[in-house]
């Protein structure tokens, strides 16, 4: 290719120098790609993809691809490329179709619930959909039998409601109805719950909330269940590597048992969990029960003949 733009005499050809127009669109195009930065280092970071995030993601990379399309700051060639990634955006976004749990990890997060929908400007029927399939989960799975009570006798006679109290029933539903009992819909009925300004840390706040006792109804085993599910695969790909560098050609006689101990080790270690000294002590203790647990050695016979 050089060859095709190089002159045997002067070298390269001057209309394929690099001018600030080239510059300009290297700035452009690094502006673009910058979110796609932003969020690729924290897919990468471990344990940090959440479920409820990858809606949020594909939603932030549309707006933005969008907006640069729609605007006059890039050149064609470029918003040409936007055109492209933005295709591609939309395929994997229909993908997130094919699971519930997507939009009920949404429905669950405390900083999002249905108004993340609205503000996204969702379409009414999506919203009403992903509540539905909210509530279909909660009721197939996780909703608490109801409890038979104990018939008792009445301790007070029913009487006749007055038109006055009879009218009170009447301008509470005007004033937004009577709330339902369901904790599911006292959850999407409740206010967002930030940081400051920033969402909260979903899964450490629902197990912060079942660690008080505060179930919201039982609410909280649907939560950490749906929130708890990897977002990514990528502590699964590194745990298969590390599996790969762990079996080692001279480990091959290695039982199933001792690699998934082995590796189970290696992960609290590495997380911390494991205070300083402790392995070391746990192996001093196996050699030393080894050695009390050690057969004596007999003496050894000696057979002595007689000389005749």
């Amino acid at each position: 290719m050089q060859g095709c733009h190089r002159h045997k005499r002067h070298g390269v050809l001057r209309r394929y120098y690099l001018d600030q127009t080239d510059f300009d669109l290297a700035n452009d195009l690094a502006e673009v790609l910058n979110l796609f930065y932003e969020i690729t280092l924290q897919v990468l970071i471990s344990g940090s993809p959440r479920l409820a995030n990858t809606v949020v993601f594909i939603d932030q990379i549309t707006e933005h691809l969008s907006s640069a399309i729609s605007g006059s700051t890039y050149p064609p060639a470029l918003k040409n490329a936007c055109r492209l990634g933005l295709k591609i955006t939309n395929k994997y976004y229909s993908l997130t179709d094919t699971s519930p749990l997507y939009r009920i990890a949404i429905i669950l997060h405390p900083s999002f619930r249905d108004e993340y929908f609205k503000l996204a400007n969702w379409e009414p029927e999506w919203i009403t959909e992903a509540i539905r399939l909210a509530r279909e989960m909660w009721v197939s799975f996780y909703k608490p039998q109801p409890v038979e009570p104990t018939p008792s006798a009445p301790s007070s006679i029913n009487r006749p409601k007055t038109s006055m109290l009879a009218g009170l029933g009447t301008a509470a539903a005007a004033r937004g109805g009577i709330l339902s009992s369901d904790p599911l819909d006292i959850w999407l009925a409740g206010g967002l719950i930030l940081d400051g300004d920033e969402p909260v840390n979903p899964l450490k706040w629902w197990s912060q909330q079942k660690r008080t006792g505060n179930t919201h109804g039982g609410l909280v085993h649907m939560a950490l269940d749906v929130l708890s599910c990897p977002a990514t695969s990528v502590d699964v790909e590194r745990a298969f590597s590390f599996g790969r560098d762990y079996v080692s050609s001279k480990r091959h006689r290695l039982s199933s048992e001792s690699i998934s101990r082995g590796m189970s080790v290696a992960f609290y270690s590495k997380n911390g969990l494991i205070k300083e000294g402790v392995l070391d002590r746990w192996k001093t203790g196996i050699q030393t029960g080894k050695k009390l647990n050690a057969k004596p050695k007999g003496k050894k016979k000696v057979i002595v003949l007689d000389d005749e």
